[in-house]
């Protein structure tokens, strides 16, 4: 009676197992029918390798055994091209269409190629690529042969489904075996040189690899193949310097400065890779991030910045002010996060370029009229900007202070001075210093007429957490020292 209760009693148990593990093995079971598909649906979206396209290892391999059989008796050059819009053309179209679009290129390329040709996939991380032509061609074939290749790389090609074409911009690098190097590893090394000289120079087809090519811009190629790795890794970071009112020391506004967190440097600032950027055309991705960014940071301190009506400062380069889709593309970016355009604030320091570009003129007078304020970072005091002033009118211009109050030591630098005070006080232009060093610089310049100052001494830059905390602690401290005042 006692086995057969207990057997009874565990039956529903027993039963209960059963059903549990039938239930996980159907959940395991669909699960890897989901993985199934989706790697499925994955493989079929990516587009098919390019034929004739080789990987780098068979370059290398290639490269390896010509000089081993050979050793100097035979030449070899090596081409390595880049595509400069790949990424704007992957924004543009996505990157599935992008890829598509390059394939199309890589078979038009793959058509002109020698019969002993090898055309390989060399740098992802940099979207580049090699072509390998083994043989004793003079100098002047190969030139013409680059020449013909970039012909081909930048002619337009048709987006799928629509009907339109784009065409790509090319960059070109060249070397030499044996003239530039004996080994595979210098080889390319030296091609890698010569296609980041040619992004330098976006008005030369090619460029030749030279023993002339300084020591700095190997060290900045270097930083070159990594900044592409610190964008898909996000290793880059905004820092905020304060920027105060003279007569009050309220904070007004803050410079957002890029700031790398490299893996192994550390924390390094735009003086070290700024350049490279410029030179890869990375600046405008930059642009187009910081702006989003700011945004957001905006946003998750809104009521805090809404309330003290402080703007945020954003250096400009030429090479963005070239960009005609700059003004458009920020807009659109400050819609999406409902951020009035007036809270940002775009420096722009080579203001002789206004005259020479009209492009740039262009750009400057549109984003003023979209609403974002403009300074003029670093500007020289003469009486020749001062006059430029009355035409463009900007909401702030930015001095050095140590060179300003040194300029008011002399007869005509006081002078002149003196009329850049009275055109910015008639036409509302805020005046602010750069590089404050000392208290006796802030007295200084609240007494000079300055508006704005900003410099180590009152403020570092700074990560978003530490500057929004500095922020509230330093408007606490005065309201603090006003009903200490009122008592």
């Amino acid at each position: 009676m006692i086995l057969a209760r207990t057997a009874s009693t565990s039956d529903p148990v027993f039963t209960g197992l059963i059903i549990i593990v039938i239930i996980g093995l159907s959940v395991l079971l669909l699960w890897s029918i989901i993985r199934e598909m989706k790697k499925r649906k994955k493989e079929r979206e990516q587009p098919k390798k390019t034929p004739g396209l080789m990987s780098l290892s068979h370059l290398t391999e290639s490269l390896n055994e010509f000089v081993r059989v050979y050793h100097l008796s035979k030449k070899a050059t090596i081409f390595v091209f880049s595509f400069a819009n790949a990424n704007e053309l992957a924004e543009s179209f996505g990157r599935r269409t992008e890829m598509i679009l390059k394939d199309k290129v890589l078979q038009n390329v793959i058509k002109i190629l020698p019969r002993n040709a090898v055309l390989a996939e060399y740098r992802n991380e940099s979207d580049s690529y090699a072509l390998l032509l083994r043989g004793d061609f003079p100098e002047d074939k190969l030139l013409s042969f680059a020449n013909y290749l970039v012909s081909v790389i930048e002619t337009p090609v048709a987006v799928p489904n629509l009907e339109i074409e784009i065409s790509y911009s090319a960059y070109l690098g060249i070397v030499y075996y044996p003239t530039h190097a004996i080994s595979v590893t210098d080889l390319l090394n030296k091609a890698d040189v010569a296609l980041y000289m040619n992004q330098k120079s976006p008005n030369t087809k090619y460029t030749v690899y030279s023993s002339s090519f300084a020591v700095t811009e190997e060290e900045n190629l270097v930083y070159y193949n990594q900044i592409k790795a610190a964008i898909k890794n996000k290793e880059f970071e905004l820092y905020y310097q304060p920027i105060c009112e003279c007569k009050t020391q309220n904070i007004v506004g803050f410079e957002a400065l890029i700031r790398w967190k490299h893996p192994e440097l550390g924390i390094l600032n735009p003086a070290k890779f700024l350049s490279v950027l410029e030179n890869s055309g990375d600046i405008n991705w930059i642009g187009k991030w910081s702006m989003h960014v700011i945004c957001a940071y905006y946003n998750e301190q809104r009521a805090l910045f809404k309330e003290h009506n402080v703007f945020f400062s954003v250096n400009l380069s030429v090479k963005q002010l070239l960009n005609e889709n700059l003004v458009n593309d920020f807009a659109a970016i400050l819609n999406q996060y409902h951020v009035p355009t007036d809270a940002i604030c775009f420096e722009i320091e080579e203001y002789a370029l206004y005259e020479r570009y009209p492009v740039i003129q262009t750009t400057i007078r549109e984003l003023g009229e979209k609403g974002f304020k403009l300074a003029i970072d670093h500007f020289g005091l003469d009486s020749n900007n001062i006059k430029k002033l009355e035409s463009q009118e900007p909401y702030m211009i930015k001095l050095v202070a140590k060179d300003t109050l040194e300029a008011q030591d002399s007869f005509v630098g006081s002078r002149v001075f003196e009329i850049l005070i009275d055109t910015c006080k008639k036409r509302n232009i805020k005046i602010s210093s750069l590089m404050v060093e000392n208290q006796d610089d802030i007295k200084k310049l609240e007494e000079s007429g300055f508006d704005y100052q900003q410099g180590y001494f009152i403020a570092e830059p700074m990560s978003a957490k530490d500057n929004a905390e500095f922020f509230s602690a330093s408007f606490r401290l005065k309201e603090d020292e006003s009903k200490k005042k009122e008592e």
